[in-house]
């Protein structure tokens, strides 16, 4: 269950639909960030942890971020050594590893966190990044689908081996059971394909309310999830091209499967939560006057016109 002393960790998956989650974190709700974003604009050269304002797109607002890249090994170990469990600067957590994230975590034996992701049907999913991979590799524009299932660009049960710390080797049902576990224990799970009620899910569970302009915050919310995804064309169940991709997601099909139930199990976590806790007790940093919630709250800055 959520402590409200507990940080919010979001494992990054590739392509499972879980980039809207990030962008209303960052751009709606306006947390302060520990991802990859916080190094650029020369940031990795910084000597002390801080909290920097990095323009995102065409937003509004500066976002904000901690001046390190919680993403990578050597990023990561950067930030141990700026103190980043001691000075708690993170609203959220973005991981690509939660093995090596727990490192951060480590110095301060008192300082927990709660996992959280999105996840997508694996053979979507292997879709997703096999139109990734052609649009960012050379000579890959005119590679097929049951070619690139035969490469080595495809990725072998990636949910699997990054919840086993398996990143390498042949996977076995021991594998398996250990990544089941870490979802059954340790994550609040969302769906790629019911993203807008993965956000409510999060927000209800994570007790997210709008401090800075609650009107503006709820119109890029609603701007951000009513905007239609494209579809990728998925091969039909039961054809040559879906057996080549089940055989190399054989144990995140499994994997997926539970997901989907525990998904459904875990909205008794949130029956006792405002459907619309993020507009429940609001304050307005930006209101004429302004209001702040107990314990206060850092505005973030507005763009200059």
């Amino acid at each position: 269950l959520w402590e409200p002393s507990n940080l919010p960790i979001y494992l990054r998956i590739p392509e499972s639909g879980g980039e809207k989650i990030e962008d209303a974190m960052r751009a709606c709700h306006h947390f302060i960030t520990s991802s990859d974003t916080g190094v650029t604009d020369g940031h990795n050269m910084d000597n002390e942890l801080s909290v920097v304002y990095i323009p995102v797109g065409e937003e509004k607002h500066r976002t904000r971020f901690v001046n390190v890249d919680s993403t990578t090994s050597a990023g990561i170990q950067r930030a141990l050594q700026m103190g980043f469990s001691e000075k708690k600067l993170a609203d959220v957590l973005v991981l690509h590893n939660i093995f090596e994230g727990h490192e951060l975590l480590r110095p301060d034996p008192y300082f927990n966190g709660r996992l959280f992701s999105v996840f997508l049907h694996p053979i979507e999913r292997t879709v997703k990044s096999f139109e990734t991979f052609k649009a960012s590799s050379q000579g890959g524009e005119s590679m097929t689908l049951a070619q690139y299932a035969q490469s080595p660009n495809i990725e072998n049960n990636y949910v699997t081996r990054q919840l086993s710390n398996t990143p390498s080797g042949d996977l076995t049902d021991e594998h398996i059971k250990i990544a089941l576990e870490v979802i059954r224990r340790k994550f609040l799970v969302g769906l790629g394909s019911h993203v807008k009620a993965t956000m409510h899910r999060f927000e209800r569970f994570f007790r997210w309310t709008f401090h800075v302009n609650p009107k503006a915050q709820e119109k890029c919310r609603e701007a951000l999830f009513n905007v239609k995804d494209e579809n990728v064309e998925i091969p039909a169940e039961g054809s040559d091209e879906w057996n080549m991709l089940s055989f190399q997601n054989q144990y995140d099909l499994q994997l997926f499967s539970y997901i989907e139930s525990l998904f459904k199990e875990q909205d008794q976590f949130v029956t006792a939560v405002d459907e619309e806790i993020r507009n429940v007790n609001t304050t307005c940093c930006e209101c004429d006057p302004p209001t702040f919630p107990t314990g206060g709250f850092q505005c973030p800055e507005i763009l200059a016109a």
